[in-house]
Protein backbone atom coordinates (compact mmCIF):
# COMPACT_ATOMS: atom_id res chain seq x y z
CA UNK A 1 0.00 0.00 0.00
CA UNK A 2 2.78 2.60 0.81
CA UNK A 3 4.41 1.34 -2.34
CA UNK A 4 1.08 2.19 -4.45
CA UNK A 5 0.88 5.34 -2.79
CA UNK A 6 4.43 6.71 -3.56
CA UNK A 7 3.79 5.65 -7.07
CA UNK A 8 0.74 7.60 -7.28
CA UNK A 9 2.22 10.88 -6.01
CA UNK A 10 5.18 10.16 -8.84
CA UNK A 11 3.09 10.54 -11.46
CA UNK A 12 0.98 13.21 -10.27
CA UNK A 13 4.37 15.43 -9.68
CA UNK A 14 5.56 14.30 -13.47
CA UNK A 15 1.42 15.30 -15.08
CA UNK A 16 2.51 18.41 -12.67
CA UNK A 17 5.64 19.00 -14.42
CA UNK A 18 4.14 18.41 -17.69
CA UNK A 19 1.62 20.59 -17.54
CA UNK A 20 4.23 23.31 -16.58
CA UNK A 21 6.77 22.69 -19.49
CA UNK A 22 3.60 22.98 -22.00
CA UNK A 23 2.11 26.58 -20.57
CA UNK A 24 5.86 28.28 -20.84
CA UNK A 25 6.71 29.88 -24.38
CA UNK A 26 9.00 28.62 -26.71
CA UNK A 27 12.18 30.55 -27.46
CA UNK A 28 11.85 31.49 -31.29
CA UNK A 29 14.98 32.64 -32.87
CA UNK A 30 13.57 34.03 -36.18
CA UNK A 31 11.30 36.76 -33.59
CA UNK A 32 14.95 37.55 -32.16
CA UNK A 33 16.56 38.14 -35.32
CA UNK A 34 13.42 40.09 -36.46
CA UNK A 35 14.21 42.54 -33.59
CA UNK A 36 17.49 42.92 -34.07
CA UNK A 37 17.14 44.20 -37.72
CA UNK A 38 14.66 46.43 -37.28
CA UNK A 39 16.88 48.73 -35.00
CA UNK A 40 19.54 48.90 -37.31
CA UNK A 41 20.46 51.98 -39.59
CA UNK A 42 19.92 50.39 -42.89
CA UNK A 43 15.80 49.69 -41.34
CA UNK A 44 15.67 52.99 -40.51
CA UNK A 45 17.01 54.10 -44.50
CA UNK A 46 14.35 51.68 -46.05
CA UNK A 47 11.58 53.24 -43.37
CA UNK A 48 12.48 56.88 -45.25
CA UNK A 49 13.06 55.62 -48.90
CA UNK A 50 10.44 52.31 -48.65
CA UNK A 51 7.68 53.16 -45.90
CA UNK A 52 4.82 51.17 -47.22
CA UNK A 53 7.23 48.03 -47.32
CA UNK A 54 8.37 48.66 -43.90
CA UNK A 55 4.64 49.18 -42.50
CA UNK A 56 4.18 45.75 -44.56
CA UNK A 57 6.88 44.41 -42.00
CA UNK A 58 5.61 45.77 -38.68
CA UNK A 59 2.18 44.56 -39.34
CA UNK A 60 3.87 40.44 -39.99
CA UNK A 61 6.15 41.61 -36.61
CA UNK A 62 2.62 42.23 -34.69
CA UNK A 63 0.87 39.04 -36.09
CA UNK A 64 4.09 37.23 -35.29
CA UNK A 65 4.30 38.18 -31.81
CA UNK A 66 0.97 38.24 -31.25
CA UNK A 67 0.92 34.20 -32.37
CA UNK A 68 3.76 33.77 -30.29
CA UNK A 69 2.18 34.91 -27.19
CA UNK A 70 -0.73 32.59 -28.12
CA UNK A 71 1.18 29.27 -28.61
CA UNK A 72 1.33 29.39 -32.33
CA UNK A 73 5.21 29.20 -32.88
CA UNK A 74 4.92 27.84 -36.26
CA UNK A 75 2.95 30.73 -37.77
CA UNK A 76 5.10 33.08 -35.48
CA UNK A 77 8.09 32.12 -37.08
CA UNK A 78 6.37 32.34 -40.44
CA UNK A 79 5.15 35.75 -39.26
CA UNK A 80 8.53 36.75 -38.46
CA UNK A 81 10.02 35.55 -41.64
CA UNK A 82 7.52 37.62 -43.41
CA UNK A 83 8.86 40.56 -41.88
CA UNK A 84 12.54 39.96 -42.03
CA UNK A 85 11.52 39.37 -46.30
CA UNK A 86 9.81 42.61 -45.87
CA UNK A 87 12.74 44.44 -43.94
CA UNK A 88 14.96 43.15 -46.60
CA UNK A 89 13.04 44.23 -49.52
CA UNK A 90 12.80 47.79 -48.35
CA UNK A 91 16.42 48.09 -47.81
CA UNK A 92 17.24 46.70 -51.19
CA UNK A 93 14.58 49.67 -52.68
CA UNK A 94 16.38 51.96 -50.36
CA UNK A 95 19.90 51.41 -51.46
CA UNK A 96 18.88 51.11 -55.46
CA UNK A 97 17.17 54.88 -54.51
CA UNK A 98 20.04 55.79 -53.22
CA UNK A 99 22.46 54.68 -56.02
CA UNK A 100 19.70 56.21 -58.59
CA UNK A 101 20.01 59.65 -57.04
CA UNK A 102 23.91 59.40 -56.47
CA UNK A 103 24.02 58.49 -60.18
CA UNK A 104 21.44 61.53 -61.48
CA UNK A 105 23.76 64.25 -59.56
CA UNK A 106 26.61 62.34 -60.99
CA UNK A 107 25.28 62.80 -64.71
CA UNK A 108 23.96 66.31 -63.86
CA UNK A 109 27.41 67.34 -62.40
CA UNK A 110 28.92 65.63 -65.63
CA UNK A 111 26.97 67.76 -68.33
CA UNK A 112 26.99 70.22 -66.73
CA UNK A 113 31.11 70.35 -66.64
CA UNK A 114 30.80 69.05 -70.45
CA UNK A 115 28.81 72.12 -71.11
CA UNK A 116 31.14 74.43 -69.47
CA UNK A 117 34.25 72.70 -71.10
CA UNK A 118 32.71 73.05 -74.61
CA UNK A 119 31.90 77.05 -73.30
CA UNK A 120 35.47 77.35 -72.55
CA UNK A 121 36.85 76.07 -75.82
CA UNK A 122 34.58 77.91 -78.12
CA UNK A 123 35.61 80.76 -76.54
CA UNK A 124 39.19 79.85 -76.72
CA UNK A 125 38.59 78.65 -80.23
CA UNK A 126 36.68 82.16 -81.11
CA UNK A 127 39.36 84.20 -79.66
CA UNK A 128 42.31 82.55 -81.08
CA UNK A 129 40.48 82.84 -84.46
CA UNK A 130 40.08 86.74 -84.32
CA UNK A 131 43.98 86.68 -83.04
CA UNK A 132 45.36 85.03 -86.13
CA UNK A 133 42.80 86.93 -88.00
CA UNK A 134 43.73 90.51 -86.60
CA UNK A 135 47.64 89.16 -87.54
CA UNK A 136 47.12 88.02 -90.96
CA UNK A 137 45.27 91.62 -91.61
CA UNK A 138 47.95 93.25 -90.21
CA UNK A 139 50.67 91.55 -91.88
CA UNK A 140 48.46 92.03 -95.44
CA UNK A 141 48.17 95.41 -94.51
CA UNK A 142 51.47 96.34 -93.69
CA UNK A 143 52.82 94.43 -97.00
CA UNK A 144 50.30 96.61 -99.12
CA UNK A 145 51.80 99.85 -97.41
CA UNK A 146 54.00 100.63 -100.10
CA UNK A 147 56.89 103.37 -100.45
CA UNK A 148 56.21 106.59 -102.75
CA UNK A 149 57.19 105.69 -106.01
CA UNK A 150 61.00 105.87 -106.47
CA UNK A 151 60.45 107.77 -109.28
CA UNK A 152 64.05 107.75 -112.22
CA UNK A 153 67.57 107.17 -111.08
CA UNK A 154 68.93 105.25 -113.84
CA UNK A 155 72.53 104.86 -111.60
CA UNK A 156 70.39 102.41 -108.81
CA UNK A 157 68.38 100.77 -111.81
CA UNK A 158 70.77 97.60 -111.33
CA UNK A 159 69.74 97.83 -107.88
CA UNK A 160 65.78 98.32 -107.98
CA UNK A 161 65.93 95.30 -110.89
CA UNK A 162 67.74 92.93 -108.79
CA UNK A 163 65.05 93.59 -105.55
CA UNK A 164 62.28 93.86 -108.20
CA UNK A 165 63.00 90.24 -109.34
CA UNK A 166 63.68 89.32 -105.51
CA UNK A 167 60.15 90.63 -104.80
CA UNK A 168 58.54 89.01 -107.80
CA UNK A 169 60.31 85.58 -106.87
CA UNK A 170 58.52 85.79 -103.36
CA UNK A 171 55.21 86.44 -105.11
CA UNK A 172 55.57 83.18 -106.55
CA UNK A 173 57.02 81.34 -103.82
CA UNK A 174 53.46 83.25 -102.19
CA UNK A 175 51.03 81.63 -104.85
CA UNK A 176 52.44 78.51 -104.77
CA UNK A 177 51.96 77.86 -101.19
CA UNK A 178 48.66 79.42 -102.23
CA UNK A 179 47.86 76.75 -104.14
CA UNK A 180 49.68 74.00 -101.92
CA UNK A 181 46.49 75.14 -99.49
CA UNK A 182 43.78 75.08 -102.18
CA UNK A 183 44.61 74.49 -105.29
CA UNK A 184 41.69 76.61 -107.23
CA UNK A 185 42.38 79.75 -104.66
CA UNK A 186 40.31 82.60 -105.30
CA UNK A 187 42.37 85.27 -106.94
CA UNK A 188 45.00 82.91 -107.61
CA UNK A 189 44.99 83.02 -111.10
CA UNK A 190 44.93 86.96 -111.27
CA UNK A 191 48.00 86.97 -109.26
CA UNK A 192 49.66 84.51 -111.22
CA UNK A 193 48.98 86.96 -114.33
CA UNK A 194 50.67 90.14 -112.57
CA UNK A 195 53.64 88.19 -111.60
CA UNK A 196 54.13 87.32 -115.28
CA UNK A 197 53.55 91.35 -116.80
CA UNK A 198 55.94 92.46 -113.74
CA UNK A 199 58.50 90.12 -114.34
CA UNK A 200 58.26 91.08 -118.75
CA UNK A 201 58.15 94.66 -117.50
CA UNK A 202 61.84 94.16 -115.34
CA UNK A 203 63.27 92.33 -118.00
CA UNK A 204 62.53 94.65 -120.57
CA UNK A 205 64.98 97.45 -119.05
CA UNK A 206 64.98 100.22 -116.97
CA UNK A 207 61.56 101.20 -115.04
CA UNK A 208 60.67 103.30 -112.58
CA UNK A 209 57.75 101.86 -110.91
CA UNK A 210 59.12 98.01 -111.66
CA UNK A 211 59.65 97.96 -107.68
CA UNK A 212 56.31 99.19 -107.33
CA UNK A 213 54.74 96.86 -109.17
CA UNK A 214 56.57 93.98 -107.62
CA UNK A 215 55.68 94.75 -104.22
CA UNK A 216 52.05 95.23 -105.19
CA UNK A 217 51.97 91.77 -107.00
CA UNK A 218 53.82 90.42 -103.98
CA UNK A 219 51.43 91.49 -101.67
CA UNK A 220 48.69 90.77 -103.79
CA UNK A 221 49.91 86.84 -104.27
CA UNK A 222 49.90 87.04 -99.66
CA UNK A 223 46.85 88.38 -99.57
CA UNK A 224 45.52 85.02 -102.20
CA UNK A 225 47.42 82.83 -99.64
CA UNK A 226 45.58 84.08 -96.43
CA UNK A 227 42.15 84.15 -97.86
CA UNK A 228 42.82 80.43 -99.66
CA UNK A 229 44.15 79.54 -95.61
CA UNK A 230 40.64 80.78 -93.99
CA UNK A 231 38.56 79.52 -96.88
CA UNK A 232 39.96 75.93 -96.35
CA UNK A 233 40.54 75.77 -93.08
CA UNK A 234 38.24 73.37 -91.38
CA UNK A 235 38.19 75.38 -88.40
CA UNK A 236 39.93 72.73 -86.31
CA UNK A 237 42.19 74.76 -83.68
CA UNK A 238 44.82 72.28 -83.94
CA UNK A 239 45.52 73.66 -87.31
CA UNK A 240 45.71 76.99 -86.35
CA UNK A 241 48.16 75.88 -83.45
CA UNK A 242 50.25 73.36 -85.73
CA UNK A 243 52.91 75.71 -87.43
CA UNK A 244 53.91 76.38 -84.24
CA UNK A 245 53.74 73.07 -82.55
CA UNK A 246 55.96 72.00 -86.08
CA UNK A 247 58.84 74.93 -85.27
CA UNK A 248 58.73 74.03 -81.94
CA UNK A 249 59.37 70.07 -82.72
CA UNK A 250 62.42 71.08 -85.39
CA UNK A 251 63.65 73.30 -82.89
CA UNK A 252 64.07 70.95 -80.56
CA UNK A 253 64.92 68.10 -82.64
CA UNK A 254 69.28 68.69 -83.52
CA UNK A 255 70.44 70.20 -86.59
CA UNK A 256 67.71 71.74 -88.05
CA UNK A 257 67.92 75.62 -86.78
CA UNK A 258 64.12 76.13 -88.57
CA UNK A 259 63.42 79.72 -89.14
CA UNK A 260 58.95 81.01 -89.91
CA UNK A 261 58.25 83.05 -92.43
CA UNK A 262 54.37 83.74 -94.19
CA UNK A 263 54.32 80.46 -95.96
CA UNK A 264 55.61 77.94 -92.88
CA UNK A 265 57.98 76.73 -91.30
CA UNK A 266 61.68 76.92 -93.18
CA UNK A 267 64.42 74.06 -92.60
CA UNK A 268 67.27 75.48 -95.06
CA UNK A 269 69.89 72.52 -96.22
CA UNK A 270 73.54 73.61 -97.24
CA UNK A 271 75.77 71.83 -99.11
CA UNK A 272 73.17 69.63 -100.23
CA UNK A 273 74.49 68.98 -103.69
CA UNK A 274 77.60 67.55 -106.26
CA UNK A 275 76.40 68.72 -108.95
CA UNK A 276 72.52 67.58 -109.12
CA UNK A 277 72.73 64.91 -106.99
CA UNK A 278 72.32 65.26 -103.49
CA UNK A 279 74.71 64.80 -100.77
CA UNK A 280 74.53 61.31 -98.73
CA UNK A 281 73.88 63.55 -95.62
CA UNK A 282 71.50 65.50 -97.78
CA UNK A 283 69.72 62.69 -98.71
CA UNK A 284 69.24 61.33 -95.12
CA UNK A 285 67.67 64.48 -94.01
CA UNK A 286 65.57 65.21 -96.70
CA UNK A 287 64.39 61.54 -95.70
CA UNK A 288 64.37 62.26 -92.26
CA UNK A 289 62.20 65.67 -93.31
CA UNK A 290 59.94 63.39 -95.38
CA UNK A 291 58.79 61.42 -91.68
CA UNK A 292 57.86 65.04 -90.54
CA UNK A 293 55.75 65.75 -93.12
CA UNK A 294 54.03 62.24 -92.61
CA UNK A 295 53.28 62.85 -89.15
CA UNK A 296 52.22 66.38 -90.21
CA UNK A 297 49.87 65.76 -93.00
CA UNK A 298 48.08 68.59 -92.98
CA UNK A 299 51.12 71.04 -94.43
CA UNK A 300 51.99 71.44 -97.55
CA UNK A 301 55.95 71.14 -98.26
CA UNK A 302 57.24 73.29 -101.00
CA UNK A 303 60.97 72.62 -102.05
CA UNK A 304 62.96 75.89 -103.49
CA UNK A 305 66.42 75.52 -104.80
CA UNK A 306 68.92 78.59 -104.83
CA UNK A 307 71.78 79.20 -106.36
CA UNK A 308 74.71 81.39 -105.56
CA UNK A 309 76.15 83.14 -108.30
CA UNK A 310 75.06 81.90 -111.85
CA UNK A 311 71.55 80.70 -112.86
CA UNK A 312 71.37 77.14 -114.04
CA UNK A 313 68.03 76.13 -114.90
CA UNK A 314 68.18 72.65 -116.11
CA UNK A 315 70.75 71.57 -113.26
CA UNK A 316 68.76 73.17 -110.59
CA UNK A 317 65.46 71.44 -112.14
CA UNK A 318 67.19 67.90 -111.18
CA UNK A 319 68.43 69.07 -108.35
CA UNK A 320 64.46 69.55 -107.11
CA UNK A 321 63.66 66.48 -108.59
CA UNK A 322 66.04 64.99 -106.88
CA UNK A 323 64.76 66.51 -103.18
CA UNK A 324 61.49 65.86 -103.92
CA UNK A 325 62.12 61.87 -104.43
CA UNK A 326 63.99 61.91 -101.35
CA UNK A 327 60.95 63.35 -99.35
CA UNK A 328 58.35 61.53 -101.23
CA UNK A 329 61.07 58.14 -99.95
CA UNK A 330 60.91 59.57 -96.16
CA UNK A 331 56.81 59.25 -96.18
CA UNK A 332 56.12 62.75 -97.79
CA UNK A 333 52.68 62.70 -99.92
CA UNK A 334 54.11 63.16 -103.17
CA UNK A 335 50.91 65.03 -104.29
CA UNK A 336 51.20 67.57 -101.22
CA UNK A 337 54.98 68.18 -102.31
CA UNK A 338 55.87 71.18 -104.92
CA UNK A 339 58.90 72.36 -106.15
CA UNK A 340 60.38 75.75 -107.18
CA UNK A 341 63.50 77.10 -108.78
CA UNK A 342 64.50 80.63 -107.34
CA UNK A 343 67.98 80.44 -109.21
CA UNK A 344 69.95 83.70 -108.14
CA UNK A 345 66.81 86.00 -107.47
CA UNK A 346 66.26 85.45 -104.05
CA UNK A 347 70.26 86.75 -102.22
CA UNK A 348 71.01 86.53 -98.98
CA UNK A 349 74.45 87.77 -98.94
CA UNK A 350 76.29 90.54 -101.73
CA UNK A 351 76.22 88.26 -105.02
CA UNK A 352 79.39 90.38 -105.92
CA UNK A 353 81.54 89.43 -103.12
CA UNK A 354 83.47 86.34 -102.96
CA UNK A 355 83.51 85.74 -99.53
CA UNK A 356 79.60 85.69 -98.91
CA UNK A 357 77.89 84.40 -102.11
CA UNK A 358 78.41 80.70 -101.61
CA UNK A 359 75.65 81.23 -98.88
CA UNK A 360 73.33 81.84 -101.45
CA UNK A 361 73.54 78.41 -102.78
CA UNK A 362 70.99 76.52 -100.59
CA UNK A 363 67.72 74.24 -100.57
CA UNK A 364 65.06 75.37 -98.57
CA UNK A 365 62.18 72.92 -97.49
CA UNK A 366 58.86 75.21 -96.34
CA UNK A 367 56.24 72.99 -94.17
CA UNK A 368 53.36 75.62 -95.81
CA UNK A 369 50.99 75.93 -92.61
CA UNK A 370 47.52 75.55 -93.05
Amino acid sequence: MGLSLLRAAAAIGLAAALAGCASAPIHVASLDQLEQIRVTAAAKEGARRAPELVARAERERELARQAHASGDDVEASLRAECAIAAYEHALAVARWATAAAEMADAQKALGDTVVQQQSLDATRTDLERKADELARRAEVARERTLPAPSGDAPERDAARRTAARSMVTEGRLLCAAARLVAPNADGLAASDTELAAVARKIDAGPSGDAIDGAARARAHCLDVLTRARRASASRDPRDDAGTDVLLSELSDATGWSPSRDERGVVVTLRDAYHGSDLTDEANRKLRDLGRVASAHPAFGVQVVVHDAASAKEAEDAKRAQAAVAALVAGGATAARVDSQIAGTRMPIADPADSRVRARNDRLDVVFVGP
